[in-house]
């Protein structure tokens, strides 16, 4: 389900993703966009420019879906529905690409916690850093690593990241562009690879076929290791060893506003009310309703 702050972007966004992008995120299988909802989502002559890169971003076989489901006739609330669920699917990826701002000031508050990260054996390594955004985790590990190549399909967030390193006088992140799918990473390149909260157990931002790719590109007898993993069960059914450390119980927000409007946005207006009532801006994960990010999965390629 959808983060609430999803109701705020409407179809017409996916406009201003490249075609690069649109090649990543509209990626089907593995509970990503459904091609045949698309193509009735994107019905109507408004968005032919957006239906035609959209055709050309998919796979031969969704994009025969894809164009099908828009020439069939569909009643306006068939069509309402379907704009909702392509919205709600690329909701994350909506708001890397139109609200960075808003990410981090999501991600300012999720602080992993600490004594997860003493656990990775990171020291003089070559480190890869999946789904990297503005630099949460790239940022660390480069204070322990050998070199860290910090790997993201939003331009923007590598550009973030870029300028943290420099003010913080680091010089060994490389940032590439690149999707779960199609890591710009040759085959056991890198002695440790780290997902912190982004590969997931689905499309577009995982899959079993993005947990090939991310294994693909691991020496043997590396790690392969997905911090604070969605689904730590789907993860463990494919061979991970599932690793935690007590739990950090609380978020904490720059102010009580911050604290508010996270909350509003991002969980629940239950939890906006709960802030809003102790005028607080160190939030109980209890409160939100998700666990902490105090969990790890992790596997040795062989």
């Amino acid at each position: 389900m959808a983060p609430p702050r999803a109701r705020r972007f409407v179809l017409d966004q996916l406009a201003a993703f490249d075609d690069e992008a649109l090649a990543t995120f509209l990626v089907p299988g593995d509970a990503g966009v459904s091609p045949a909802r698309l193509g009735v989502a994107l019905q109507g002559a408004e968005f032919d420019e957006l239906s035609a890169r959209a055709a050309a971003a998919l796979p031969p076989a969704a994009r025969a879906a894809f164009l099908r489901a828009r020439c069939e006739p569909r009643d306006s609330q068939r069509i309402e529905r379907a704009r909702r669920h392509v919205v709600d699917r690329l909701f994350w990826a909506l708001l890397y690409w139109h609200d960075p701002d808003g990410y981090e000031e999501l991600v300012a508050g999720e602080q992993i916690d600490s004594r997860l990260l003493d656990v990775l054996d990171l020291d003089d390594r070559v480190v890869a850093d999946l789904g990297a955004g503005a630099g949460r985790f790239s940022l660390f590990a480069a204070r322990r690593a050998a070199r860290v190549i910090a790997v993201d399909a939003v331009p923007a967030l590598l550009d973030r990241l870029q300028r943290k390193a420099r003010d913080q006088e680091l010089d060994n992140i490389e940032t590439r562009r690149g999707s779960f799918l199609r890591l710009p990473l040759d085959d056991g390149s890198v002695d440790v690879a780290v997902a912190c909260s982004s590969l997931t157990s689905q499309a577009p931002w995982g899959g079993s076929a993005a947990l090939r790719e991310a294994v693909r590109v691991v020496r043997r007898g590396g790690e392969l290791v997905v911090i604070w993993p969605d689904d730590p069960s789907w993860f463990c059914a494919r061979g991970f060893t599932y690793v935690s450390v007590p739990a950090t119980t609380e978020m904490h927000f720059r102010t009580t506003v911050s604290a508010e409007r996270i909350c509003r946005d991002f969980y629940s207006e239950d939890a906006a009310r709960w802030v809003r009532a102790h005028d607080a801006r160190v939030v109980p994960f209890a409160v939100l309703g998700v666990p902490p990010p105090s969990d790890a999965c992790i596997i040795r390629v062989g």
